[in-house]
């Protein structure tokens, strides 16, 4: 039975299988070796490469090397490799096709390194049409849909809270670019911040269960120590699980290396015998573990937790996450929106379009046993402007007037009058430097203070906070702004706008 630190995970959403090579063998993909001499014939029935070449280039003992040299090879004579007839050579073995529905059926996150479609299609091998280049969702077939990405563009910490999903860390064969092969690939890959942030976030904060992984295949294993606290201290408190094969007679090596992952890494190994079955008794782990393993998405307070740990990081990839999170859950949005007050994150939300007139709450007539009330709902975008305006350098500061003019004008045209709205934009307002403000700008403000509801908080933060600063400035013209702006506050309501 998996160990209740992974039955936890799961229950809340934050479980990742991390799948390897071991795996896909079982359906009939390649070993390493395998696929590197693979290569390395593409290259001998193209006449690139001779006999002898061809058999010490296999020969170099490594079979990284031996691919990273033949694919600069291919690359420079222009050879295309059918990666696909290489890494499914035929119909997915029988154990290897029903591992795959096993561990699909879970619906955990899933993150590999392997370049092929098996989890992807779920170990089904009814393929129609290859998937097109970079989408995110590529189906093999009508009734199988799995969200997959394997662009390191793609990468970002939100992926992990999508429960089903596919992540590529080394590219997939669908699109050759993106395969991370040669040494030179692995370096600017693991040098990337967006993979980066991705590894450092799941190590961090999320279970990982690695799955078909022999003991010199783990690259991410310099994240696996950096992201554990606990290797800190001289406690040392397993986070994440390699699952082991091994048989009856190497129990005392077993041992050794279970003590090394667990002392060094923070990597609780999960031993399993394969003297009967073989490397396909991996397939009967997961049957015995499936009925234990209720993997569930994870809750509205872990996403938020999810928001606080992007806003408190702010690095791109962060804000990224942060932003694609609220696209896919909105019910997220506001909580996003209320935990930001740093002006760095403005260009991120205004090209996202939470500034847009569009969705300009109204005000909401309510019955209630003493009569119709009137209910202003607020707009978290601009309360976020009312934190962050007076950071705004010169640049901001127009594109932000700019937002408050457009909301305006909407909500002449579509009669919306909310009191709230207007409080906020004048609160904005009042915050701009002067120079992004014009004579036409303070025009506008009459309609703020000439709407059926009081205006009291409008002329407040107008009379308090903008017209000092008018008054204060060297420039003419901001004078005769504030005489404008004290004949609007000074002005009688008229008597139809009041309700």
């Amino acid at each position: 039975m998996p160990d209740q630190i992974l039955k936890d995970a799961a229950k809340h959403g934050e479980l990742v299988v991390f799948v390897g090579a071991g795996a896909s063998k079982l359906c009939g993909s390649p070993s390493w070796s395998d696929f590197a001499n693979s290569v390395v014939a593409t290259l001998q029935r193209a006449d690139k490469l001779s006999f002898l070449e061809a058999e010490q280039l296999k020969a170099l003992g490594d079979p990284r090397r031996t691919l990273s040299i033949a694919m600069a090879m291919a690359e420079e004579s222009a050879l295309p490799i059918a990666f696909d007839s290489i890494l499914h050579p035929g119909l997915p073995n029988d154990d290897g096709a029903e591992l795959y529905r096993v561990l699909t059926k879970l619906r955990p996150v899933f993150v590999t390194t392997n370049y092929d479609r098996w989890l992807d299609e779920g170990g089904i091998p009814e393929t129609s049409a290859e998937p097109g280049v970079g989408t995110e969702s590529t189906p093999s077939s009508p009734s199988v849909k799995r969200p997959k990405y394997y662009r390191r563009e793609q990468l970002t910490p939100s992926l992990l809270a999508e429960r089903g999903s596919v992540i590529h860390l080394h590219g997939s064969y669908v699109d050759p670019s993106s395969m991370v092969v040669s040494l030179k690939d692995y370096i600017e890959h693991y040098a990337d911040e967006r993979a980066q942030a991705f590894l450092a976030e799941m190590f961090r904060n999320y279970t990982v269960l690695f799955v078909g992984y022999g003991l010199a295949e783990l690259e991410v294993l310099d994240y696996i120590v950096r992201s554990n606290e606990s290797l800190k201290s001289k406690v040392v408190e397993p986070r994440h699980y390699l699952l082991y094969p091994c048989r009856s007679t190497e129990h005392v090596q077993t041992r050794f290396i279970e003590r090394f992952y667990k002392d060094q890494c923070g990597v609780q190994v999960l031993p399993y015998c394969i003297d009967e079955k073989g490397y396909s008794e991996l397939l009967e782990v997961f049957k015995s573990w499936a009925p234990a393993l209720d993997v569930r998405d994870p809750t509205r307070l872990e996403l938020e937790l999810c928001i606080d740990r992007y806003v408190a990081s702010a690095d791109a990839p962060s804000k990224e996450s942060a932003l694609r999170l609220v696209r896919t859950r909105p019910e997220l949005a506001t909580y996003f929106i209320n935990s930001l007050k740093d002006i760095s994150w403005f260009e991120d939300l205004l090209d996202a379009g939470f500034f847009e007139a569009r969705h300009s709450p109204g005000v909401k007539v309510v019955d209630s046993e003493n009569g119709q009330m009137f209910q202003a709902e607020g707009w978290p975008a601009l309360r976020y402007l009312e934190h962050a305006a007076a950071a705004a350098n010169d640049a901001q500061a127009g594109k932000i007037v700019e937002i408050v003019r457009s909301v305006t004008q909407d909500a002449l045209v579509r009669k919306l009058d909310n009191w709230r709205t207007w409080w906020s934009l004048a609160t904005i307002m009042a915050q701009l430097p002067l120079n992004a403000i014009s004579g036409s700008d303070i025009q506008m403000v009459e309609s703020w203070l000439t709407g059926k509801f009081d205006a009291d908080m409008v002329g407040n933060e107008l009379g308090e906070k903008l017209l000092p600063r008018l008054l204060e400035s060297p420039d003419p013209a901001h004078w005769e702004m504030a005489e404008l702006l004290v004949a609007l506050l000074t002005m009688p309501k008229p008597l139809e706008a009041r309700p």
